[in-house]
């Protein structure tokens, strides 16, 4: 096994193999005292076993010297209130491992219960400091100040449900119950009207402990832009004393007087000093005052280096130039070989299709399976699965669930072993995650069989590759660009439905999506979600030599492989649950606007079907369904080989910029592995994303309609 190679084994270098044995050198080094520990505390123990064996895992760890040690280098750098603090902390744990041993010294337990046990006994203790001089600014929170004599008291954060605090809930005990109790002699925590009342006490206590200043300071929004509202405390003060002075530093001004209030202790001001330098880098007028402030900041040496810092920051753009045709040529390759899920990334980003497809950078391969690796997994079982009931001569029609259990149990096992076995056999957590695997196929093939049993369409193929090799069914899809450069797209089709009528046969592409994933117009407009669209395309010029007929699309729709959770109320049965998983694991996609075709997609559909997007309304009209006119198909198809020629022209122009997408919810560096890498920051003068609208249906359809008609590319 290769670290970074994943499913994929090849024999390991000996310089990997000296890695390995330094990392397994390092973790046995770490896991020594671990073990040691986790044996003495293994099963239902007492509680003294369990802080004798805490001690003596601290002292073979050597937490005592090192605390020492922590505590003299903190003195020697001056910081004598941190140093008082390290000094308590091992008093701390000795007193609650005695009062632990004290209290339940031969009570057995576990080592998570004891675990608890310890977190309540360590939360109950504080490190409090007797204060270094007279004259000092103690800073702390509401409910621990009690401090008298203070000449000027700053309270931050002054908003509604922070000051006064809110009451807290009920508990499993009611304020009815706490009464109950306290008037037969047991005293519990207080209710939460008494808790309101203690804390209206508190907020008096705070703002009269001063004799001296009091300010109020409140933000209006919080880091995330959401609005945030002032304390009622506000309004109350402003109604006692009208004459209050308020201030507000939203809309900074930019006269002497202004600015010199801002010049105050050296870090805030130099942050002040980059916001004005980035101003003026922008064009905005500057007030000449801040030229004496960098004057300063120069002249000072602790500063210089920060200075010059930001100088050739002002300059760095972290955007590249497009690169030659000769370097694109070498880099990707001529003729070009691609796929529509490279070309999707390109859309989102063109540099982390260049990073990633152009450069083959790669992150360090963690031997375990992620996200990506069990929707791979799960591509493959039902492969070999549509294999095997093939081999078999059975038909999806037949299938019996108790079979198809059995059968993706012994197809997980058998690839599990041969990718990576000992993992799965060596862990609890992968072993739970083996029966969930299973359990999430077993649904799915199940819900296929469902599906094409009430369907009149039928499968003729499954992992359809077109392109990769002379056996494939399709050829691959050139793409002739202005250039005169061509680009091969080769792909795999998850299934292809059938259904053969007079007039032709209907062709249903069918892609299997690990997770939920939907089906937007806007998202094909823009490039993000072609896949689908272009293997319709694929087929549609290809089909007729192969199934020797003409072909006509009826449906392109992703198939969610998912193990939903269901609410239901009352009473159910079994059926009911089916029913509601059924609706949940729906196809997502476009259908032909065709009653006909459709019935013949789910033939129980009564309404709204539980299998496809689509509803027949009274009087077999089409009613709300995700849906196409054969124009529409048309123009979508040739829409979305005009936007693949234009992508691909723009890579061989050269084009990997930085230039993310960003839609309301979604942006491209969400789930991309490459942001140190391109160091993305929209503070950047240059780095912007390209934000794209949620198009309605309508617009899209429209849209693309001129375009295709105006032949652009």
């Amino acid at each position: 096994y290769r670290p970074d190679s994943g499913f994929n084994s090849r024999s390991v270098t000996e310089r990997e193999l000296k890695i390995i044995d330094s990392v397994n050198k390092t973790r046995q080094r770490v896991l020594q005292p671990i073990m040691e520990f986790r044996n003495k505390t293994r099963g239902r123990t007492s509680v003294r076993a369990m802080c004798s064996a805490i001690f003596e895992f601290l002292r073979d760890l050597e937490i005592p010297e090192l605390i020492e040690q922590r505590i003299e280098n903190l003195k020697n750098a001056g910081a004598l209130a941190l140093a008082n603090e390290y000094g308590q902390i091992w008093n701390i744990v000795m007193e609650v491992l005695d009062q632990t041993v004290e209290a339940m010294g031969e009570e057995s337990m576990g080592i998570e219960k004891f675990r608890n046990v310890l977190a309540i006994g360590f939360s109950e203790h504080k490190i409090g400091l007797i204060p270094p001089s007279l004259d000092q600014v103690l800073v702390g929170s509401v409910d621990r100040s009690r401090s008298h004599e203070i000449k000027a008291l700053l309270i931050l954060g002054v908003n509604d449900g922070v000051f006064p605090a809110p009451a807290g809930e009920e508990g499993i005990l009611s304020d009815r119950d706490r009464q109950i109790l306290r008037s037969m002699g047991v005293e519990l925590a207080q209710d939460t009207r008494t808790q309101a009342f203690e804390e209206q006490f508190r907020v008096y206590s705070t703002l009269s402990t001063t004799g001296g200043k009091l300010y109020l300071s409140y933000p209006i929004a919080d880091h995330e832009g959401r609005t945030m509202r002032p304390s009622i405390i506000i309004s109350r003060l402003r109604k006692l004393f009208p004459q209050i002075t308020e201030g507000s530093n939203l809309v900074e001004g930019n006269s002497s007087e202004d600015i010199l209030d801002m010049i105050s202790a050296p870090l805030p001001t130099f942050n002040e000093l980059i916001a004005v330098v980035r101003q003026g880098i922008l064009g905005q007028q500057v007030n000449p005052i801040w030229k004496h402030v960098r004057n300063w900041y120069e002249s000072q040496e602790p500063w210089k280096d920060r200075c010059q810092r930001v100088q050739e920051w002002i300059g760095y753009t972290n955007q590249i130039e497009n690169m030659d045709a000769k370097k694109v040529r070498n880099l990707y390759g001529s003729p070009m070989y691609s796929s529509i899920s490279r070309l999707e990334q390109y859309a989102s980003c063109p540099f982390s299709y260049y990073i990633r497809y152009g450069l083959s950078a790669k992150e360090r391969k963690v031997y375990r399976l992620t996200t990506p690796d069990l929707g791979s997994f799960m591509h493959d079982v039902i492969d070999v699965f549509s294999s095997r009931i093939k081999e078999a001569g059975i038909s999806w029609r037949e299938l019996d669930r108790d079979w198809c259990r059995d059968e993706v149990s012994s197809i997980v096992d058998k690839l599990l072993e041969t990718k990576m076995g000992w993992l799965v056999n060596n862990s609890e957590r992968y072993r739970y995650l083996v029966t969930r695997l299973k359990r999430i196929v077993t649904r799915a093939v199940w819900v296929i069989a469902e599906h094409i049993s009430r369907s009149g369409f039928e499968p003729i193929g499954h992992e359809i590759s077109f392109g990769q090799s002379q056996d494939d069914m399709f050829p691959p899809i050139v793409l002739e660009l202005p250039s005169g450069d061509k680009i091969h797209l080769v792909g795999r089709i998850d299934r292809v439905d059938a259904l053969k009528k007079d007039e032709g046969t209907y062709i249903r592409i069918i892609d299997y999506k690990s997770g939920s994933r939907s089906f937007k117009l806007s998202d094909v407009y823009y490039g993000l979600q072609i896949q689908l669209v272009t293997y319709m395309g694929a087929v549609l010029d290809n089909g007729q030599q192969v199934l020797d007929d003409k072909i006509l699309p009826a449906g392109m729709l992703y198939f969610p492989i998912d193990d939903p959770m269901i609410r239901l109320n009352g009473q159910i049965d079994e059926k009911d649950i089916e029913k509601a998983i059924m609706k949940k694991l729906r196809m997502k996609g476009l259908v032909l606007a065709d009653v006909r075709l459709i019935k013949e997609m789910d033939r129980d559909i009564q309404g709204s079907s539980d299998i496809i997007p689509a509803r027949i309304n009274k009087g077999d009209v089409l009613g709300k369904s995700s849906a196409a006119t054969m124009e529409q198909f048309d123009d979508l198809c040739r829409y979305s080989k005009n936007l693949l020629i234009r992508m691909a022209q723009e890579m061989m122009e050269g084009n990997a910029s930085i230039s993310p997408y960003r839609d309301k919810k979604v942006t491209a560096c969400q789930y991309c592995s490459y942001s140190s890498v391109c160091q993305f920051d929209p503070s950047f003068q240059d780095n912007r994303y390209r934000f794209i609208g949620d198009m309605k249906d309508d617009e899209v359809w429209s849209s693309m309609k001129e375009r295709s008609d105006d032949g652009e590319q």
